[in-house]
């Protein structure tokens, strides 16, 4: 059996695979192939690939919803996959495995991955509950919870137009938590959360106040970070993941 054959029965277990153990098995190896660059885009090409990896982050195990959700961020950083992971669904699950603590960091990290885009940033955009999700991690989700869900909600604003930024600005208690992650977030997470403060500065000539301390104590050290290809690095992910990590 050639490559493309090999591929196309891995995700026929994961699609009709008749016990749930070897979905998972199939999951766990579309997993690992998807960490390697040149398969990327084959995995996301393959008929029913991202729908059943998908399928399975909204309704697996919570192994088959780690496997299938690792797969979706390593597909993800991949700028091709977008439009085909738009497509079969997969920005509708990981927008709902963001209130999943077992799957939300890995979630909101492919989101802010592809928001980039805008094309993704609309999708995202558009669905009901992306921006209260994030929000809900940037308040209660692990540090590195917190940086993908910052992160994701910059790039929106930044390639979803004013209709996106004006639901990021809108969100209820969005500016605290950006004070607290500007104050006790990891160096990368407060780094997007300054960045985030003047995109809105900018756009709607907010003020910024920051327990009293000023926006200048905020955004010491943090100007204008440029936007290019090594973003992909500034996703985290856990370190057992095989993607790039911090």
């Amino acid at each position: 059996m050639d490559e493309k054959g090999c591929l196309g029965s891995i995700v026929g277990v994961l699609r009709f695979g008749l016990t749930t153990e070897a979905r998972e098995n199939a999951a766990a190896t579309l997993f690992s192939l998807s960490a390697v660059h040149d398969y990327k885009k084959r995995i996301a090409d393959e008929e029913g690939a991202v729908e059943a990896l998908a399928g399975l982050l909204r309704a697996g195990t919570p192994r088959g919803k780690k496997d299938a959700v690792t797969a979706l961020f390593n597909l993800s950083t991949h700028t091709e996959n977008c439009l085909s992971m738009m497509e079969a669904g997969a920005v509708t699950a990981l927008v709902g495995a963001l209130g999943n603590e077992g799957v939300a960091e890995e979630a909101a990290g492919a989101l802010a991955l592809i928001v980039r885009q805008p094309i993704g940033a609309e999708a995202v955009g558009g669905e009901e509950m992306a921006v209260a999700g994030l929000i809900g991690m940037m308040r209660c989700g692990t540090p590195r919870g917190k940086e993908n869900a910052v992160a994701a909600l910059l790039e929106l604003c930044r390639s979803g137009g004013t209709a996106a930024t004006e639901k990021v600005l809108k969100a209820p208690a969005l500016w605290g938590l950006l004070q607290s992650l500007l104050f006790t977030g990891t160096k990368r997470a407060r780094r997007k959360a300054a960045s985030l403060a003047r995109v809105f500065q900018r756009r709607e000539n907010y003020p910024l106040h920051f327990g009293g301390l000023g926006a200048g104590y905020a955004f010491a050290g943090n100007s204008a970070p440029s936007r290019d290809s090594s973003f992909v690095n500034e996703v985290s992910v856990p370190v057992s993941i095989s993607v790039p990590v911090l």
